[in-house]
Protein backbone atom coordinates (compact mmCIF):
# COMPACT_ATOMS: atom_id res chain seq x y z
CA UNK A 1 0.00 0.00 0.00
CA UNK A 2 1.26 3.64 -0.97
CA UNK A 3 1.86 5.88 1.57
CA UNK A 4 1.07 9.37 1.16
CA UNK A 5 4.97 10.15 1.14
CA UNK A 6 5.84 7.88 -1.85
CA UNK A 7 2.37 8.01 -3.45
CA UNK A 8 2.99 10.30 -6.46
CA UNK A 9 6.35 8.74 -7.27
CA UNK A 10 4.72 5.47 -8.57
CA UNK A 11 2.99 7.45 -11.34
CA UNK A 12 1.47 4.47 -13.86
CA UNK A 13 3.50 4.70 -17.32
CA UNK A 14 0.51 3.79 -18.72
CA UNK A 15 -1.97 5.90 -20.35
CA UNK A 16 -6.13 5.48 -19.06
CA UNK A 17 -8.00 2.86 -20.52
CA UNK A 18 -10.56 5.09 -22.51
CA UNK A 19 -7.55 7.13 -23.86
CA UNK A 20 -6.14 3.97 -25.22
CA UNK A 21 -8.86 3.01 -26.88
CA UNK A 22 -9.66 6.24 -28.68
CA UNK A 23 -6.09 6.21 -29.57
CA UNK A 24 -6.21 3.26 -31.36
CA UNK A 25 -10.18 3.55 -32.60
CA UNK A 26 -8.71 7.15 -33.98
CA UNK A 27 -5.74 5.48 -35.56
CA UNK A 28 -6.81 2.63 -37.13
CA UNK A 29 -10.13 4.67 -38.32
CA UNK A 30 -7.73 7.32 -40.15
CA UNK A 31 -5.24 4.34 -41.75
CA UNK A 32 -8.62 2.75 -43.33
CA UNK A 33 -9.55 6.09 -44.16
CA UNK A 34 -6.42 6.83 -45.80
CA UNK A 35 -6.39 3.99 -47.48
CA UNK A 36 -10.48 4.57 -48.92
CA UNK A 37 -8.66 7.27 -50.53
CA UNK A 38 -6.24 5.91 -52.04
CA UNK A 39 -7.04 2.77 -52.92
CA UNK A 40 -10.29 3.68 -55.15
CA UNK A 41 -9.19 5.99 -57.61
CA UNK A 42 -9.05 3.11 -60.06
CA UNK A 43 -12.23 1.34 -59.11
CA UNK A 44 -15.50 1.60 -61.48
CA UNK A 45 -18.01 4.31 -60.53
CA UNK A 46 -20.22 2.68 -58.15
CA UNK A 47 -17.56 1.18 -56.31
CA UNK A 48 -15.64 3.88 -55.90
CA UNK A 49 -18.75 5.98 -54.90
CA UNK A 50 -19.72 3.69 -51.44
CA UNK A 51 -16.11 3.55 -50.63
CA UNK A 52 -16.17 7.58 -50.48
CA UNK A 53 -19.58 7.47 -48.85
CA UNK A 54 -17.85 5.32 -46.08
CA UNK A 55 -14.67 7.63 -46.14
CA UNK A 56 -16.85 10.72 -45.61
CA UNK A 57 -18.79 9.01 -42.67
CA UNK A 58 -15.55 7.59 -40.75
CA UNK A 59 -13.78 10.84 -41.24
CA UNK A 60 -17.04 12.56 -39.37
CA UNK A 61 -16.52 9.99 -36.69
CA UNK A 62 -13.08 10.47 -36.47
CA UNK A 63 -13.91 14.02 -35.55
CA UNK A 64 -15.96 13.35 -32.89
CA UNK A 65 -13.73 10.45 -31.62
CA UNK A 66 -10.99 13.47 -31.63
CA UNK A 67 -13.26 15.68 -29.69
CA UNK A 68 -14.37 12.98 -27.51
CA UNK A 69 -10.20 12.34 -26.97
CA UNK A 70 -9.41 16.02 -26.48
CA UNK A 71 -11.87 16.49 -24.20
CA UNK A 72 -10.86 12.99 -22.18
CA UNK A 73 -7.11 14.41 -21.96
CA UNK A 74 -8.29 17.73 -20.96
CA UNK A 75 -9.26 15.71 -17.24
CA UNK A 76 -6.80 13.15 -17.39
CA UNK A 77 -3.24 13.79 -18.10
CA UNK A 78 -0.93 11.36 -19.93
CA UNK A 79 1.68 9.99 -18.58
CA UNK A 80 5.16 11.03 -18.60
CA UNK A 81 8.16 10.26 -21.29
CA UNK A 82 10.50 7.36 -19.99
CA UNK A 83 12.95 8.90 -18.39
CA UNK A 84 15.94 7.85 -20.53
CA UNK A 85 14.01 10.36 -23.27
CA UNK A 86 16.42 12.32 -25.04
CA UNK A 87 16.11 16.04 -24.10
CA UNK A 88 15.57 16.64 -27.83
CA UNK A 89 12.65 14.22 -28.10
CA UNK A 90 10.89 15.50 -25.96
CA UNK A 91 9.59 18.93 -27.74
CA UNK A 92 9.64 16.85 -30.84
CA UNK A 93 6.70 14.76 -29.50
CA UNK A 94 5.07 17.34 -28.18
CA UNK A 95 5.13 19.18 -32.13
CA UNK A 96 4.03 16.16 -33.55
CA UNK A 97 1.53 14.94 -31.11
CA UNK A 98 -0.13 18.58 -31.59
CA UNK A 99 0.14 18.47 -35.38
CA UNK A 100 -2.21 15.16 -35.20
CA UNK A 101 -5.05 16.64 -33.04
CA UNK A 102 -4.05 19.82 -35.43
CA UNK A 103 -4.85 17.41 -38.97
CA UNK A 104 -6.94 14.94 -36.48
CA UNK A 105 -9.45 18.44 -36.75
CA UNK A 106 -8.98 20.02 -39.56
CA UNK A 107 -9.08 17.16 -42.16
CA UNK A 108 -12.35 15.73 -41.15
CA UNK A 109 -13.99 19.53 -40.99
CA UNK A 110 -12.04 20.31 -44.68
CA UNK A 111 -13.69 17.50 -46.16
CA UNK A 112 -17.48 18.56 -44.64
CA UNK A 113 -16.80 21.90 -45.80
CA UNK A 114 -15.69 20.73 -48.91
CA UNK A 115 -18.77 18.06 -49.31
CA UNK A 116 -21.40 21.22 -48.26
CA UNK A 117 -19.49 23.78 -50.88
CA UNK A 118 -19.97 20.84 -53.54
CA UNK A 119 -23.51 20.69 -52.72
CA UNK A 120 -23.12 16.79 -51.97
CA UNK A 121 -24.59 15.72 -48.28
CA UNK A 122 -22.92 13.17 -46.04
CA UNK A 123 -24.68 10.17 -45.39
CA UNK A 124 -23.23 9.01 -42.26
CA UNK A 125 -23.55 5.29 -42.10
CA UNK A 126 -27.19 5.14 -43.99
CA UNK A 127 -28.50 6.49 -40.27
CA UNK A 128 -28.57 10.13 -41.02
CA UNK A 129 -27.70 12.82 -43.09
CA UNK A 130 -24.84 15.06 -41.73
CA UNK A 131 -25.85 18.64 -42.19
CA UNK A 132 -23.93 21.09 -44.28
CA UNK A 133 -22.09 23.61 -43.02
CA UNK A 134 -21.66 26.01 -45.80
CA UNK A 135 -23.32 27.27 -48.69
CA UNK A 136 -22.50 25.79 -52.24
CA UNK A 137 -19.50 27.58 -53.95
CA UNK A 138 -17.70 25.82 -56.65
CA UNK A 139 -14.44 28.06 -55.62
CA UNK A 140 -14.57 26.87 -52.20
CA UNK A 141 -15.17 23.25 -53.01
CA UNK A 142 -12.22 23.07 -55.55
CA UNK A 143 -10.08 25.26 -52.82
CA UNK A 144 -10.93 22.76 -50.52
CA UNK A 145 -10.62 19.27 -52.62
CA UNK A 146 -6.65 20.60 -53.00
CA UNK A 147 -6.29 21.33 -49.07
CA UNK A 148 -8.46 18.29 -47.91
CA UNK A 149 -5.82 15.87 -50.24
CA UNK A 150 -2.57 18.08 -48.86
CA UNK A 151 -4.13 17.40 -45.34
CA UNK A 152 -4.54 14.07 -46.40
CA UNK A 153 -0.77 13.39 -47.42
CA UNK A 154 0.34 15.46 -44.14
CA UNK A 155 -1.19 12.82 -42.11
CA UNK A 156 0.00 9.79 -44.21
CA UNK A 157 3.67 11.19 -43.45
CA UNK A 158 2.71 11.59 -39.75
CA UNK A 159 1.45 8.22 -39.25
CA UNK A 160 4.60 6.82 -40.59
CA UNK A 161 7.07 8.61 -38.84
CA UNK A 162 4.52 7.76 -35.75
CA UNK A 163 4.90 4.09 -36.39
CA UNK A 164 8.58 4.38 -37.03
CA UNK A 165 9.22 6.22 -34.03
CA UNK A 166 7.35 4.01 -31.95
CA UNK A 167 9.08 1.19 -33.58
CA UNK A 168 12.59 2.40 -33.38
CA UNK A 169 11.65 3.26 -29.34
CA UNK A 170 10.16 0.02 -28.98
CA UNK A 171 12.87 -2.22 -30.23
CA UNK A 172 16.38 -0.35 -31.08
CA UNK A 173 15.74 1.78 -27.70
CA UNK A 174 14.03 -1.16 -25.83
CA UNK A 175 12.15 1.46 -23.91
CA UNK A 176 9.13 -0.71 -24.14
CA UNK A 177 6.97 2.49 -24.98
CA UNK A 178 4.21 0.38 -26.99
CA UNK A 179 3.11 -0.80 -23.42
CA UNK A 180 1.87 2.53 -22.40
CA UNK A 181 -0.86 2.43 -25.45
CA UNK A 182 -1.28 -1.70 -25.09
CA UNK A 183 -5.06 -2.09 -24.66
CA UNK A 184 -4.57 -5.29 -23.50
Amino acid sequence: MATLANAGSTADPRYTKVAIWLHWLIGLSVIVNIGLAMLTEGLPREAHREAMNIHKALGITILVLTALRLLWRLGHKPPPLPAGTPAWQRPVSKILHFLFYLLLILLPLSGWVWMSAADRPIDFFGLFTVPSIAAPSKALADTLHERHELLGITMLVLVVIHILAVLKHQYVDRTRLMGRMNPF
